[in-house]
Order: C-alpha cells, then structure tokens, then sequence
C-alpha cells in the first residue's frame, strides 16, 4: 500500500451525497440542509459491521437499537451547487461557505466569504494508512489564539484552546474542576471561533476518544489541532454560522431535549447524610418539618442510595426495612406534602446482591470472553453491570424500576455511577441483538439505554405525564431523555467559580438543562459565604439542588446556618419569583434549542469587549448576570454588551460600557435586564409580566405556559402570549394576543423606573 498517497476517485453520487474510493477505503460526503457536513470513513468491506449510533437523531425518535451512522434519514437534503476548479472540487453551501476537496489524500478546506475558515491538514489528515499508527485521527488546521468551546462537562477556562481532553465518562468524586479529566460526560464536539467565522465539529462515536487543540506541535506542520478515537470507523459532522446556530443545529441534529415537568425546576433536596444514617425516616420526616417551619418552598427531594442499604453496602431495588419500614406511607406523606422523591438506582449489581444468582442464570450481564460474569469494582465490593443491550435486562430493569419504586408511588428517577467503568475489551455486550461488541466500545451507549429502560418505566406507569429524570454520566443521546448536573464536586470556591465554567460549556454542547450541587458535595460544610454565593447562582441555574457528603457526616441543608437563613430565604423567594422566566425559557429550549444559560458572547458576537472568561452570562435572553464567585468579594464590574440597553437597578443605560455595583453574600442577587424585554415572574402566586421598554421603538416577546406536567401543550392545550410593544417619548403601548387554548389575561405593568403612560390592549 501508497503511504501518504492516496487517490480517491467518485464512484457514486445523487442530489445530497458523494461517495469515493480507494482500495479498501470509502468516504462518503452528505450534505444536510444549508450548513452542515458530513463525512465518513470506512473499510468498504465492513459496512456492515459498522456500530450504530444513538448520538444522531433528526426525528426524535425514541431508540433501542441505534441508527445507522451512515443513513441520511430524517435528514434536510442539502443545497449546495458543485463544480470543478483547479483540478479539485468545490461545493458551495449557503451563507458564504465553500468546501474545497483535493481527492488526493481526499483533503478538504472550507471557505467563508473566499477566506479560509479551516482545512484539514496536508499532506495527510486521516490515518488512511496506518501512518499514525492505530486507531482513527482527523488533522484540522489551527489559527494562533482561536477559540474552543463545548466538550460537555470539561473543567478549567471556558476556552479549551491550548489544552487536551479524554472523552470517555468516569466517576470522579470530588474531581477538580479547573483541572481534572476526564469527567463525567461523553462529549465530541466542539465550537471554534477564529478570526474568520466559526464552525463546530461533531464525531460520531462511542468510543473513548481524545482531543488536542494545540498542546502538541510539531516541526514538519503547520499549526494543527487533532482528534484521535478508538472506533475502526470515523464519522463526523461539520456544522457552519454562529455559535448560536451551531449550538441550535445540535439540537436538530441530535434531537430535542425532554422538557421537564415544572415542579423540577423548584428546589429539590439532597444529601448523603440522611439515607445513610440509621434513623433515615425520621430524619427525612424531620426535613418536611423545617421545610413547614422556614417557609421555604421546595418540590423535590433526591433520595440518596442509603435507603437500599444492607450493612455498609447497597443494592440496588433493595429497600432497607429497618430505616424505611414502610416505603408506600414514606412516599405518600412526602407527596402530600407536595414533594416528589427521587430515587437513586444504579446499573451494576454486587455479587453479594439478593437477586445477583438469579441474573447470572438469565445472562443479563455483561460478559466475558466464556459467558461468565464480566465483574469489575463497584462502590465498596465488587459487582456486574446489567448489559441493557440484551432486551431482557433492559425490560427486567423497566420491571424493577416499576415494581420497587413507582409502585409505591414515586414517577421520577435519578440514574447515578452510571459512567459503566469497563476498559478491559474482553467484555461483552449482547450487541442489540446483532451480535457481541466489545462493552468498551458502547460504554455511554449503555448510559442512555438505562435512562432510555428507566424512561420506558416511568412512561408506561404515568403515560400522560412528561417523566423526570436526573443522569450523573450522559451523552448527547442521553440528553433526549434526562437532565444532568456537573457531579460530585468540593465545598471550595475554586469549584464555584469552575464549576460555572463547567456549566456554561454544557450549555454551549447542547445540555441546557443542568445545574451543580449547590453548597459542593464532597469536603467541608461549606462557609455561610460559600453557600449564599453557590444559593445566589444557582437561582439562575434550572436545576435548583443542594446535595452533599461532607466528611464530618454532616448534611448541608439551607437552614445549616440559622444566623444567615433570612438571607437564604430571600434567595429562595428570588428563585420562586423567576420560575414563569425559568419555564418560559425551558419551554424555548426543549423546543428549538435556545440556552437557558449562555456566555455573554453568544448572542454579541462582534461586540469586541465582551470577555469570553467573563463572570457574567445570559439567563435567557434578557437577564445579565454577574454573581460573585470569589471569597470575599464584596462588589462586581459588569459590562454591558452593546447593540442593547439595560436597566440596571431601574436606570436605562446605554449598552458598550462597565458599570459596578456591590453584591453582598446576603440576600437577593441583582443583575441587568435588557431593554425591549417583558419579564414574567411570581407575584404572590401570579404571574406578573414587567415591561422594560426601549427609549423608542418596538419589539416583540412571547411567553408560554401550560400545566406542567402533561403532553397536551403539542396540542396547543396551553399559554401562548405574543407580546406586540410599542415605545415613544411619552408612552409605552403593549398589544397582546394569546395563540393558545389556554386563555389568560395578562397582569402587566412598566419597569417602576419608567414614567411614560401605559396603555394596554388585546388583539
């Protein structure tokens, strides 16, 4: 075989797609609506063989046995047009973009607006030949000091420029969020922002894999940045615009979010402590009893896995008699409460486990070589994971999941360590039904099988209701299905302030809905400092939960300091007023892929001032936040994007310029609102829609809301306000129109700042 040689030849082609060979390789070029790519590398002889995907999703359908990663189903065919130049071929796309191939080494460079936005790097981009060794490599060009964005969960800067990742899931309590990796995601995409424009790049695989965006250089190449994976077959999809398209088109491509019922996105408790004690009913009980006494609202409570203890270990759908006698009357007077619990189940099963004999006889396992047991360390023993690809281990854990839990009258799920730690590639999975796969390769495909099995359980137990559920380890499948949140973090400051980082880059990777453990998980009882600063966060943040397993035994609790608990519930009430925001904002996201959270740059992406390590983000679209994120700050600098104006405590000020105010630990969090906004929040129970109008002009803002629970919104069974608002020197004129079934009559008011007359009118 040519090293370093390679000529491709078109072999095949129709409206939306290209095809070429050389010897045993086939690429194959799609083309997806005006602005994405893809492309794929693979042995012609293997087709067959090749892994389906669960990542890649246009219809949203629900899945159990993947995708074929080469199918253009569901897919917008692409427009493009395509001639030859110069010996090569050029394809324009829409929006400025070309794609230049030279089939030798089948080479490609992207163009936007006839400037070179990227290209992959010559003389050899891809391991055609075992140049690099094992395993698949794309080479891409890099530019000095461009931007690198997404990755899911990786920790430090929210720019990865510069530095290297793994992409594999692991369980890493008490992990370092400026600087350990891997971490609890499987995550293979990234956004790049050079000086030419931005594109993002997402490969489809579940294998480990790694990235270097620009640690590695050497001498015989110009500058580069690569990403190497395990799989035999590499996939990916080129997607083009801004980073707000791009992080919209991820949505499309890998498929919508659930949209969470509205209860989650109350306060939902947490901790170790309680469910690992002896007395754990009368402590929980004791919870409901300062939640009544405080007056603070919560909806939620995550129910650690102590409850399925015997001895010092756990098991999985084993309740724990002794501290939960009877768990139908526990999850009964916490319902009456208005309280969902939320359980905690984990996939692998220890060999001392009650019902682990009657498995193995089953086969529902993960297998070695001979069909015996793959068993690995689990928590403090050892233990088997359950091989959801076999269908009768993903319908056996459907039926636990019905028969230990919701049947006592629980309908949410929280699935934990579920990361599925198996590297050795003697293991095995059943394959779908298609045959064995090495577990090491579908490790996250696992993940999203498990919700995918807690999902179906929940579903068929409560089929009018959205169900909820909560993943620690998650891919861009698994986000289909469940929420997520950046894990097991440390009672420090240090993680307040990446773990921020940490969440903003999930949004960026298409996780909108997450949130962090507020307070930290694993160290100290965090400082009162501490927790007001993590409480004034996370009421911006749509998953609202204090969760720890502080090393002294204790529970981190809102009321753990009761000198400072006037002050938490004054972030309490803050987060309550927010709610019709926070909803209205899932509701955009679940729909059409808009961040809840977002650094600022992304929707002010020429604005040159706008600090891409900055503190501040958007809350929506129209809030500006800036929390405090270092120990003992006492005051914050927050620029204002241009192209808008913001109302900060109640002046309108232009935008492009730096304004302070002092942010005290103790008490409501303030921030900026955009002008040309209408903010709806709780007001005793109602909504209340503030107007914060522009010094003249005219915008438009919607707002919607439904029961909170069912599907009857896809059929209009809800609010849709369209807010129509029209600004002049002497007066604000607000006409609404509601184009749901679901009829409300508006409470509206002006910003109390703003003396001009208000006139309202339904259309």
């Amino acid at each position: 075989m040519q090293k370093y040689n390679h000529a491709f030849t078109l072999s095949e082609q129709a409206e939306s797609y290209r095809i070429y060979n050389c010897a045993d390789k086939e690429i194959r070029l799609d083309f997806i609506g005006g602005n994405v790519m893809r492309f794929a590398l693979y042995n012609s002889d293997k087709k067959d063989s090749i892994l389906p995907t669960f990542l890649i999703d246009p219809e949203n359908k629900f899945m159990l046995c993947g995708r074929d990663r080469l199918s253009a189903e569901g897919f917008e065919k692409g427009t493009f047009t395509a001639e030859k130049k110069d010996g090569k071929e050029v394809f324009t796309l829409a929006d400025g973009i070309s794609a230049e191939l030279n089939t030798e080494n089948f080479l490609m460079k992207y163009y936007k607006d006839g400037k070179l936005l990227f290209s992959d790097r010559a003389p050899l981009a891809y391991n055609l030949g075992g140049e690099f060794g094992d395993g698949q490599y794309h080479y891409v060009s890099r530019e000095n000091g461009e931007k690198i964005f997404g990755l899911g969960d990786k920790g430090g800067a929210l720019n990865k420029y510069g530095r290297s990742f793994k992409i594999e899931a692991t369980d890493c309590m008490g992990f370092d969020a400026s600087s350990s990796d891997p971490l609890y995601k499987h995550v293979p995409f990234y956004i790049c922002s050079n000086s030419v424009g931005t594109y993002g790049i997402l490969y489809d695989t579940s294998d480990s894999s790694y990235f270097d965006f620009g640690r590695e250089i050497n001498n015989y190449y110009e500058p580069y940045k690569y990403f190497k994976t395990e799989d035999d077959t590499l996939v990916y999809y080129v997607i083009f615009g801004s980073v707000l398209d791009i992080v919209k088109n991820i949505s499309v491509l890998c498929g919508r979010q659930a949209f969470p019922p509205k209860w989650s996105f109350d306060y939902c408790a947490s901790t170790m402590a309680y469910t690992d004690a002896e007395r754990s009913e009368e402590l929980m009980n004791g919870f409901l009893g300062k939640v009544k006494s405080t007056g603070l609202s919560c909806k939620g409570f995550y129910l650690s896995s102590g409850y399925t203890s015997i001895g010092a270990q756990r098991y999985v759908f084993n309740w724990n008699r002794e501290k939960f006698p009877d768990p139908a009357r526990f999850v009964k007077n916490f319902k009456e409460k208005g309280i969902e619990i939320i359980p905690n189940i984990k996939p692998a099963f220890l060999t001392s486990h009650p019902m682990y004999g009657e498995l193995e006889k089953r086969g529902l396992f993960v297998k070695n070589a001979d069909g015996t047991p793959f068993i690995t360390q689990f928590w403090d023993g050892y233990g088997s994971y359950l091989d959801f690809t076999n269908r009768e281990a993903f319908d056996f854990w459907a039926e636990q999941v019905k028969d230990k839990l919701l049947a006592y009258g629980m309908s949410a799920t929280w699935n934990d360590n579920n990361e599925f730690d198996i590297k050795d590639n003697s293991a095995v999975c059943s394959g779908f039904g298609k045959g064995r796969v090495q577990a090491s390769r579908i490790r996250n495909t696992l993940t999203y099988l498990m919700n995918a099995s807690s999902y179906t359980a929940q579903t068929e137990n409560e089929p009018e209701k959205r169900p909820f559920l909560s993943s620690r380890c998650s891919n861009m499948a698994v986000r289909r299905l469940a929420q997520t949140w950046s894990g097991d973090n440390r009672t420090e400051f240090r993680d307040l302030r990446y773990c921020n980082y940490i969440g903003l880059n999930l949004s960026l990777s298409g996780f909108e809905f997450y949130g962090h453990d507020l307070g930290g998980f694993t160290g100290d009882m965090p400082s009162r400092e501490l927790l007001l600063r993590w409480l004034q966060l996370g009421v911006f943040q749509p998953r609202f939960t204090i969760h720890s397993w502080n090393k002294d035994g204790s529970a981190t609790m809102p009321w753990s300091y009761e000198d400072i608990l006037p002050y938490v519930r004054e972030i309490f009430d803050q987060r309550r007023e927010f709610m019709p925001y926070m909803y209205n904002c899932a509701y955009l996201s679940a729909k059409y892929g808009m961040p809840i959270n977002a650094p600022v740059f992304l929707y002010y992406p020429d604005d040159k001032s706008v600090d891409c390590e900055s503190d501040s983000f958007m809350f929506g679209r129209d809030i500006l936040v800036t929390p405090v994120l270092d120990e003992g700050a006492q005051e914050v600098s927050v620029y204002l994007p241009q192209d808008d104006s913001w109302y900060v405590d109640g002046a309108l000020l232009d935008g492009g310029r730096s304004v302070k105010y002092s942010l005290s630990a103790y008490g409501r969090m303030k921030y900026a609102v955009r002008a040309g906004s209408v903010i709806p929040t709780d007001a005793d129970a109602e909504t209340v829609f503030t107007v914060y109008p522009v010094a003249d002009g005219s915008f438009v803002s919607d707002f919607f809301d439904d029961d909170g629970v069912s599907y009857k919104y896809l059929d209009n069974e809800c609010v849709k306000l369209r807010f129509e608002v029209e600004c002049d020197e002497n007066s604000v004129t607000v006409c609404f129109k509601n184009l749901g079934k679901i009829k409300m009559l508006p409470k509206i008011k002006l910003v109390s700042s703003d003396l001009r007359k208000l006139t309202v009118k339904e259309i």
